[in-house]
């Protein structure tokens, strides 16, 4: 702190949230550098045919000095395109790809080239491509696993966020909340008291989007409103006023013309956001209770797809040297199979999560 010319003292401000981005920018471009290198190094020993006969212990020591440098710069790449694109989780998510690339392309590509001398070689490139890409993998699912949780915690504040551009406010009711089923419109917040013996949902007790006549939508009940008293404590609040415009066209009849279209209507709009109080905790327990359910079956999938790709890739093998079908089969393990579906899992999360809010509140269908 200094004192300013006032006599008054100024403070430093350091924004912190922006240092930290700058500081993985710099990051980032190094360790993709880091990265960089590894990962060529490993194509080069590959595809340069080197391991296509015995390797000495030096080629084997610097392939995993190359693997080690290929981690580091893959998690250090990871980790700060995270924090410099952290709004942006499709981002990390193209990253989780590169590591799932990294975790089944290596071992593709050691098995078409690998001599039975140099399976040793071949399993360092394998294991450190794995050690990055299950790192990587690893990551971007806490990263994933941060955006479900900041979506269901930040649930009640979208729908504030909602009721608030509808105009609505906090209901005040005297009986107890009933979480067990859904209120009907005349119990919503601006179904006005002072109409409710002219609604013609009220009287028939069915929800006003099901008969497709109520209270905010027919010009001759809002027309019956405003004659009824003059009083401003019966007038309809600011978020479901009608322009002049909508009376002038009005019905003689209630029923017989609507001036908005129920999805632009607050009672319904609150009707929706009520939908997906109750939808949004179901989905989660319901994608949980579905993934277990289906994991034996889709064990088995794998484990017949893993069949299938060894039995291919050694029918068109053009060395009957190489061992093709047994590096594939490597993938068939419980730990390959329980990292992939956790992960698979946690994207199908947060995808169901984000197409239940699409389809409840901004499309309406549901």
């Amino acid at each position: 702190m200094r004192q300013g010319r006032g006599g008054g003292r100024s403070t430093l401000k350091i924004d912190f949230a922006q240092k930290l981005r700058d500081y993985s920018v710099t990051a980032m471009k190094l360790a993709a550098v880091a990265f960089a290198i590894g990962f060529a190094y490993y194509l080069y020993a590959i595809y340069g045919g080197h391991l296509s006969e015995a390797v000495g212990q030096r080629v084997t020591s610097n392939l995993r000095l190359m693997g080690q440098v290929m981690a580091l710069g893959g998690i250090i790449f990871t980790i700060s395109l995270i924090i410099v694109t952290y709004e942006e989780i499709a981002v990390a998510v193209v990253a989780g790809l590169v590591g799932v690339g990294l975790i089944l392309g290596f071992p593709l590509m050691v098995a078409g080239k690998v001599a039975p001398a140099a399976q040793a070689a071949g399993t360092i490139i394998t294991k450190w491509a794995a050690i990055t890409g299950q790192a990587m993998v690893v990551i971007v699912g806490f990263r994933i696993l941060i955006e479900i949780v900041n979506y269901i915690r930040e649930a009640p504040a979208r729908r504030a966020l909602m009721a608030e551009a509808d105009g609505l406010k906090p209901k005040k009711t005297t009986s107890a909340a009933r979480s067990w089923r859904f209120s009907r419109c005349w119990e919503m917040p601006y179904c006005h008291e002072a109409i409710k013996d002219l609604c013609p949902a009220f009287k028939n007790r069915k929800n006003c989007w099901r008969l497709k006549q109520g209270c905010n939508c027919d010009p001759h009940l809002i027309e019956s409103l405003l004659k009824r008293g003059g009083s401003t404590d019966v007038l309809p609040e600011r978020g479901s006023a009608y322009i002049r415009s909508d009376l002038e066209t009005g019905a003689h009849q209630a029923g017989t013309q609507r001036t908005r279209e129920c999805r632009n209507c607050p009672i319904f709009n609150e009707h929706q956001r009520e939908k997906f109080r109750l939808l949004n905790p179901l989905m989660i327990a319901g994608t949980i209770v579905a993934l277990a359910a289906a994991y034996p079956i889709m064990r088995a999938l794998y484990a017949r797809f893993i069949e299938f790709t060894a039995a291919l890739a050694q029918r068109f093998a053009l060395s009957e040297t190489v061992p093709v079908a047994q590096w594939i089969e490597r993938f068939d393990s419980p730990a390959v199979w329980t990292f992939f579906y956790v992960i698979v899992g946690l994207l199908l999360l947060s995808y169901v999560l984000k197409a239940v809010e699409w389809a409840v509140l901004k499309r309406k269908f549901i």
